[in-house]
């Protein structure tokens, strides 16, 4: 029998440029036959499909769009005028000069190897020196396929922000208004002054993919138990576990016994100044133990942080005002509002009495307002209205309380009532809890 000869057709591909310009980051029609560090000519092309001129040769790709992107584009090695053709700019590629390996590019590596995924999110917010100094914090609305040590670029419709960051880290937040979760990449990045920026990770492909979303299903609602919190002090109500945990999943023990679930009630607050210089304060001590705690700006130098924890158990809980007090340093006087709160919601101690908002609360608040110093001043409002012997509380994140997720149980303090707590652990008691943690955004 004879042999049947196959024969390689020529083929070259070329995608058309859109939105002709002066720039490395040129729009194309589309992307299917493009792959990083392809190397590629940009050309000018007749109406009869001729080549009458090369714009620009030997260029290598250097980001691509993900495939299901409003505009697709590549960014190439060096800034290339398209405007300067006559007839239509067009991007061919050098690594392809047959049909079978435009067949085996946009087929076969679809279904075997190692085929990139198109995993982006656009970024809501990037938070400088965050939440170390070199760092960057991302604000993004799902984390579900990162992972730490993943390679990723930032780009936005001006092109590469910066290329092969390394993802530090990765948590499932939650934020009242976006819901953003996070993700912490080296070096110091700002985003703010792009347009749709988003991130690309460059080292997932369909198989990880496959694998990570096999993990995420594993690890729904996992539960976490026996977290240790730490020992009593005698004072401490309020702890904070390691991970949000799914709202009334939480099973706190004290010293061996399980605490029963009840609700909050309402927490004692003050707000002092107002616009810019507005600082909020939210009593994490439930009922009436909330209206003994007393806070305090001090003029002094610095952000330091001072409290004060005495508590006087009574059966009526008429005790001194200065049971608990909080004091942050004004950094003599010219502190924000935004940098006293983050002093306190940073602070091990103050953060299990208090937490603190700026400027009116919100992504779109403004703490840029210097601070007057005052104080000491006492949290009002709290009422004995909630119930059983602990309440599921939220944290607080990017200035808000409300719907960001929970991460704090706070006991109630029922001197008058001989089957709730009537005093705070002591030294000798033991505190750890049990609870499914939230792997998603609440709102995904």
């Amino acid at each position: 029998m004879g042999q049947t000869n196959l024969i390689r057709t020529q083929f070259e591909p070329r995608t058309t440029v859109i939105n002709a310009k002066n720039d490395d980051k040129q729009d194309v029609s589309d992307i299917c036959y493009f792959e990083l560090g392809d190397t590629v000519d940009v050309i000018d092309e007749d109406v009869n499909g001729n080549i009458t001129s090369v714009i620009a040769n030997n260029l290598t790709i250097q980001a691509i769009s993900p495939g299901n992107a409003a505009t697709l584009f590549v960014v190439l090695s060096a800034v290339v005028d398209t405007t300067l053709a006559t007839g239509t700019p067009r991007i061919r590629i050098q690594e392809i000069d047959d049909g079978q390996s435009a067949m085996e590019r946009i087929y076969c590596r679809r279904v075997r190897g190692p085929v990139i995924f198109d995993l982006f999110q656009d970024i809501n917010l990037s938070t400088l020196n965050q939440p170390i100094g070199g760092q960057t914090t991302l604000d993004v609305d799902d984390v579900s396929f990162f992972r730490v040590g993943d390679v990723v670029d930032l780009l936005a419709d001006e092109g590469i922000i910066v290329s092969d960051a390394i993802i530090q880290a990765i948590n499932p937040n939650a934020d009242a208004s976006l819901n953003q979760a996070t993700i912490v990449i080296n070096g110091v990045i700002d985003t703010s002054a792009f347009t749709n920026p988003f991130i690309l990770d460059k080292t997932i492909s369909v198989s990880d993919a496959i694998r990570r979303n096999q993990e995420r299903i594993d690890s729904v609602d996992r539960p976490v138990e026996n977290e240790f919190m730490g020992l009593g002090n005698g004072t401490r109500v309020a702890w904070e576990t390691t991970n949000l945990f799914v709202e009334g999943s939480s099973k706190p023990f004290v010293d061996g016994r399980r605490a029963r679930r009840g609700i909050a009630g309402t927490r004692a607050t003050h707000v002092e100044g107002a616009g810019t210089s507005q600082l909020a304060y939210t009593s994490m001590l439930l009922g009436l133990l909330g209206n003994f705690i007393n806070i305090e700006v001090i003029n002094a130098p610095g952000l330091g942080v001072t409290v004060v924890e005495q508590y006087k158990s009574s059966s009526s809980l008429i005790v001194p005002p200065t049971e608990y007090l909080v004091q942050v340093n004004s950094n003599s006087g010219t502190a924000t509002a935004q940098q006293l709160a983050d002093a306190l919601n940073a602070d091990s101690v103050a953060k299990t009495i208090v937490q603190v908002q700026y400027g009116g609360g919100g992504l779109a608040a403004d703490g840029s307002g210097v601070v007057t110093p005052f104080g000491p001043t006492g949290l009002l409002g709290g009422l004995d209205d909630g119930t059983a012997d602990y309440a599921e509380l939220e944290q607080i994140f990017e200035n808000s309380i409300l719907g960001t997720g929970f991460k704090w149980i706070s006991l109630h303090m029922r001197p008058d009532e001989r089957n709730r707590y009537n005093e705070p652990p002591q030294d000798d008691e033991e505190q750890c809890i049990d609870y499914r943690r939230a792997m998603e955004n609440v709102d995904r």
